[in-house]
């Protein structure tokens, strides 16, 4: 077997060596996937898995609860006629905007998104009239053949990981954005947060472009503005770390009825065995979920912008290949 200097020098993807490097140090067996040089096989005894992009593909979750949680607004009819807060949402076919707009006006302000998009992409919150809704849907119809309308609900977004029956990390997501000192550009600000970020795993630079211009007219902002002392200025409409969020650690502070609150939530989709949770929590403390996510992103919780860090990769593969823990 290679020792571990061998196999840190092979062409392998840094997310899929973190945790590499976990079920290599019990003593788990790995094969590199040559045609899929982005892939590995990781297997103990007669437990075999796929690890694709940071990501155990097929880690012991049923196959119709994936499909369940793929088909958003169906997983939200679910939760709701269970008792659980999801928000309220139908998918409409990109030809279909007025009928969306029908559905949508008696529950504005609402959410417009691809059913099939990612990372935050093509995102549009807190629209309130037909207009900006319009403009929306049909960006969104350039390049999506069916759009989710969802009901938007003010309050914190968090990201609860799910694994075998257990909340065990919990992340406030904060929105790209940077916080002023009264001397410093918005500009000069990202600069400096996007340095303190060439050393952090999880976290990717703020990229300043017309969408974060957008956001930032909206409270009369400019990228050469001042912002005062403890200003915090939001620089995207989205809370997604892959557009320059933040994940900041809150798994100890989070109320533990809530903990289990979304934990029952999740066990109602039977054969769910990890996964992640997006989560709206009101002022008044109602949480709202968001999305269910069978093929979570970790980084966050392994690496935080603030806050303890959470070895959840560990605590997969411990769960995966029980009896090669030591």
């Amino acid at each position: 077997m290679l020792d571990w200097s061998e196999i840190n020098a092979l062409e392998i993807r840094k997310k899929n060596k973190m945790i590499l490097k976990i079920a290599y140090d019990r003593g788990v067996n790995f094969e590199l996937i040559l045609k899929r040089r982005n892939r590995l096989r990781l297997s103990y005894g007669k437990d075999s898995y796929i690890v694709k992009s940071g990501n155990i593909r097929d880690c012991n979750t049923h196959p119709l609860a994936i499909s369940i949680v793929k088909m958003k607004d169906v997983c939200s009819k679910i939760l709701r006629k269970k008792g659980y807060n999801a928000l309220e949402s139908t998918v409409f076919n990109k030809n279909d905007l007025e009928r969306a707009w029908q559905w949508a006006r008696p529950i504005l302000p609402i959410v417009l998104k691809p059913v099939d998009g990612n990372l935050g992409r093509n995102v549009f919150t807190n629209i309130n009239d037909y207009e900006e809704f319009s403009r929306r849907f049909n960006y969104i119809a350039k390049n999506f053949e069916d759009i989710m309308v969802e009901k938007y609900v003010k309050g914190k977004e968090y990201r609860f990981t799910y694994l075998n029956g257990k909340i065990i990390a919990v992340s406030r997501r904060l929105k790209a954005n940077v916080i002023g000192d009264g001397q410093h550009t918005v500009s000069e600000l990202v600069d400096f947060k996007n340095k303190k970020r060439e050393d952090n795993l999880a976290h990717r630079k703020i990229n300043l472009n017309n969408k974060s211009r957008r956001v930032l007219s909206k409270t009369g902002l400019t990228s050469d503005s001042v912002p005062a002392q403890g200003q915090l200025v939001y620089l995207r409409e989205t809370s997604n770390i892959s557009s320059g969020g933040d994940a900041i650690d809150v798994t100890d502070q989070i109320n533990p009825e809530i903990k289990n609150h979304i934990k029952n939530s999740v066990n109602v989709i039977k054969g769910m065995f990890f996964c992640g949770i997006d989560v709206i929590i009101t002022e008044d403390g109602q949480p709202y979920i968001i999305e269910i996510n069978n093929l979570p992103g970790v980084l966050g919780h392994e690496h935080p912008w603030e806050g303890k860090p959470r070895k959840v990769m560990e605590m997969l593969v411990d769960e995966l290949f029980p009896e090669s823990i030591k």
